[in-house]
């Protein structure tokens, strides 16, 4: 990707969430939690057999849960649309850990990415960890219409306390584009 951010189609998928800083690394503040059993629903979703979900897991799996891709409890967000022209709502469900100090109050803030036209509402907007490791859910729902079948749109969700900056990506984009 060059420095000015332009000229590539696929900006969101050039980079990660950002380059670690071990300092910062070391007290994050908040966390998304994943466990075995939260990716082998994952791989359920995704229709996998139990052949392969035995070779991945270690162990034979049945399938009692399936967890929409889009709902992993990842910090990015993604959505695939199966077309450009329409409008469309997603809504992603997340779980963040506070593993930073108790008594914190994290306010949610929403920026969009260059050129995008999607509207992002975060429920709740505002955290309030009581302890430490306490655990509280919230929803990201993303609306919009007629995205270039050539750019994802994008947009960047940021719980911030004061001290910490715990940032996730957001990209919609089509099936019909060649990133």
């Amino acid at each position: 990707m060059n420095a000015t951010g332009t000229g590539v189609a696929s900006a969101e998928f050039s980079y990660g969430a950002g380059h670690v800083d071990p300092i910062p690394a070391l007290n994050p503040g908040l966390v998304y939690e994943l466990d075995k059993a939260d990716y082998i629903a994952f791989l359920c979703g995704m229709n996998f057999n139990v052949i392969t979900l035995k070779i991945i897991a270690g162990e034979a799996v049945t399938c009692t849960e399936n967890i929409l891709q889009r709902n992993l409890n990842y910090p990015s967000m993604s959505a695939k649309l199966s077309r450009s022209d329409s409008s469309f709502t997603v809504t992603f469900n997340r779980t963040v850990t506070n593993v930073g100090a108790p008594n914190s109050t994290y306010k949610c803030k929403v920026l969009a990415g260059r050129g995008s036209t999607l509207s992002v509402k975060v429920s709740p907007s505002v955290l309030s960890m009581k302890s430490v490791n306490e655990k509280q859910s919230f929803t990201v729902t993303v609306s919009g219409s007629n995205v270039d079948p050539e750019l994802p749109s994008s947009a960047s969700l940021i719980w911030f306390d004061g001290t910490h900056n715990v940032r996730s990506p957001i990209v919609v984009y089509t099936d019909e584009a060649s990133y």
